[in-house]
Order: structure tokens, then C-alpha cells, then sequence
């Protein structure tokens, strides 16, 4: 499985450092040239957990997120829930045809006050087979300092959902917990 992240900050760091660390070759979009002009030059993210080192050969850097759709199975979708709408409304709105994504956001999408899931079935008919969460209890700075940890994953499919633990098992993460979830929303009041 290929794998393409949506999102540069501490946690979009810290889950391609997981992938990485499993030798997995990532899409990463990152929206500055800048940074990515750094994280090549310098081997790390210079804004989030800078104590993380890449091996750049592993990594496939972008500002379009197209080319990280286009060239990955999974996504990962880690904006701020703050910025991904805004984000997420300028692709296609066939672009997630035949892709798995795993939602890293925190809490809602403030603007629609929506989960991420709802906002992906309204704007892309994308389907709740094909998504899955991950979620802490660990923080993107214990990922970066290896400390011993856990993450759960969720989704419908429970197979699908196992079979995307095995990208993230490391060293550190020594429990990966996979949960099946049934489909709701946050209605509006």
C-alpha cells in the first residue's frame, strides 16, 4: 500500500515518521516550497518536531496535493480541522474514486460542524467503507521522542482496518488497537 499525507504539522510529522521509520516510501504534501526546500536540504521538518530526521530518499514532496492523491492507495488526512475544508474544496471532486483515507484530524470541521467523514460523503460521495480514523492517546511529541505508545484505528471493515495497523507497528508503538465503528453524524442544532 502507498501511502500519501495531507498535512506538514506535528502530527502529519509524526505519523510520516511512523510510515517511514516501517520503510514505507510516503507522498507528502506540504502547501511551502520553502519547507519542503528545507526538509530536503536539512533532513527534517524545521517548524514541527525538528528532533525528527528523514531519510529524504524515502519521501516524495509536493505543494500540489494532486500529485500525493494521484500517486497513493491511502491517504492521510492530517490539516488542522481548522484549514481542511478550505483545503479539501479546491480537488476535484472525483479525486478520492478507489482511495482508502484515514482521517488524523482532531474534532470537527468548525465552519460545517461536521466530522470529517460526513463533510467527505456531502462534497466527494465518498464512502464510509473506505474510511478509517486513527487516533492517540499518544501526542505527536511523544512519536518523535519514541516513547513507548499506542494508537487505535477505526473503521467498518475490521479486515481493512487490521491490515492498516501493520504500516504504523514499530518499535515504540507496540499496541495498535483496531475498533469497529458504525456510521453517525453531529447533526446541526
Amino acid at each position: 500500500m502507498t501511502f500519501g499525507i495531507l498535512g506538514s504539522g506535528s502530527w502529519g510529522t509524526a505519523l510520516a515518521k511512523i510510515l517511514t521509520d516501517n520503510g514505507q516510501v510516503i507522498y507528502w504534501w506540504n502547501r511551502s516550497q520553502r519547507s519542503i526546500d528545507q526538509i530536503v536540504a536539512r533532513h527534517h521538518n524545521p517548524h514541527y518536531l525538528s528532533t525528527v530526521y528523514f531519510n529524504t530518499d524515502q519521501l516524495k514532496l509536493h505543494t500540489d496535493p494532486f500529485e500525493i492523491i494521484n500517486h497513493a492507495d491511502c491517504i492521510i488526512i492530517a490539516i488542522p480541522s481548522a484549514y481542511a475544508a478550505s483545503t479539501l474544496l479546491e480537488l476535484d471532486k472525483n479525486i478520492f474514486a478507489g482511495k482508502k483515507i484515514i482521517s488524523a484530524i482532531k474534532g470537527i470541521l468548525p465552519e460545517q460542524n461536521l466530522l470529517l467523514n460526513d463533510f467527505l460523503k456531502n462534497e466527494f460521495n465518498f464512502s464510509l467503507e473506505n474510511y478509517f480514523t486513527v487516533m492517540g492517546p499518544c501526542h505527536a511529541e511523544e512519536i518523535a521522542a519514541e516513547k513507548l505508545s499506542y494508537l487505535t484505528f477505526s473503521g467498518i471493515d475490521g479486515v481493512a482496518t487490521h491490515e492498516i495497523t501493520k504500516y504504523f507497528r514499530t518499535d515504540y508503538l507496540t499496541q495498535l488497537r483496531t475498533m469497529i465503528f458504525m456510521e453517525f453524524s453531529l447533526q446541526r442544532s
